[in-house]
């Protein structure tokens, strides 16, 4: 167990969901994934290298995906890229999270104006799952969709159990004590509800080294339920620049969702089909 204040967090937190060997279906929704990161067109033995698969299945999982029309397969470069099938998969469900904007369009948007790292981020169990990310130019990471942090320890993990009852955030506590006992310093409860209680109060909660070394993220909702699910928002910046940022950061964040989401209000609460909307606490609470 390490004794200072960083903690090989990613040791036991998976890496996931690139090169696990689980099955065609959960790779052919990697490769999906992976064009999502690298943006450009790729080599079967690109896709192979950056996942960790055999070649040989590797070019197989490709040559489906495009029989099905979801990846274009270029013969003269030997590459290929995601076709127009794949962005159809979800635009139904982009139309019924905002009735107004776009969720891409606003994570590209605060990434280009902040410089850094956008990450989109959902509970998954003990965790907080990164369900999209968006870089700008400037900022380089090596962060991937489906990556799992621990929710107490991580801005947006902390962020979305502010949405939850303190009975709830202290059961939670226990079970990631229980698990990650032999592996990192438990997490006192007093000072968890402590952060969350100010994250209910400002909107905002913050994570600096407790991750990842050299890392922090400054987080807070936006106002969109999926299946009744919260959603938060973080950017991540350098833990050297993490004190300069932190207020800027933090303007920035309640500036874009109040401008992309002021109408989401608006949206018609009886539809039982869509999510639940309302204003995130950074909108709230201005004062």
């Amino acid at each position: 167990m390490k004794t200072d204040n960083t903690f090989a967090l990613t040791e036991f937190v998976s890496e996931a969901p690139y090169g696990k060997p689980v099955g065609a279906i959960h790779r052919g929704f990697e490769i999906l994934e992976l064009f999502a990161v690298q943006q450009v067109p790729l080599t079967v033995g690109e896709v192979s290298e950056k996942l960790g698969y055999p070649q040989s299945s590797t070019s197989v999982l490709l040559h489906g995906l495009a029989n099905l029309g979801y990846l274009l397969h270029d013969r003269r470069a030997r590459t290929f890229f995601p076709t127009v099938r794949v962005t159809f998969l979800g635009m139904w469900l982009q139309h019924r999270i905002l009735n107004h904007g776009s969720v891409l369009q606003f994570m590209e948007t605060l990434a280009n104006k902040s410089g850094h790292v956008v990450l989109l981020a959902m509970q998954n169990g003990l965790y907080a799952q990164y369900t999209h990310i968006v870089s700008s130019r400037s900022s380089r990471v090596g962060l991937k969709p489906g990556l799992l942090r621990p929710i107490c320890r991580a801005a947006v993990g902390k962020v979305l159990l502010s949405t939850k009852g303190d009975d709830e955030i202290k059961r939670i506590v226990r079970n990631v004590n229980a698990i990650e006992a032999a592996k990192a310093p438990p997490i006192s409860v007093d000072e968890l509800l402590g952060e969350i209680q100010e994250c209910r109060r400002t909107g905002f909660a913050f994570s600096c080294d407790s991750v990842t070394a050299g890392s922090a993220v400054v987080a807070t909702l936006i106002p969109v339920e999926i299946a009744g699910a919260a959603v938060a928002i973080g950017v991540g910046v350098h833990s050297n620049e993490f004190e300069t940022l932190r207020p800027v950061m933090m303007e920035l964040l309640q500036h874009t969702v109040a401008d992309y989401f002021s109408d989401a209000n608006h949206v018609n609460a009886s539809d039982a089909t869509g999510p639940t909307i309302q204003p995130p606490y950074s909108v709230l609470n201005k004062s």
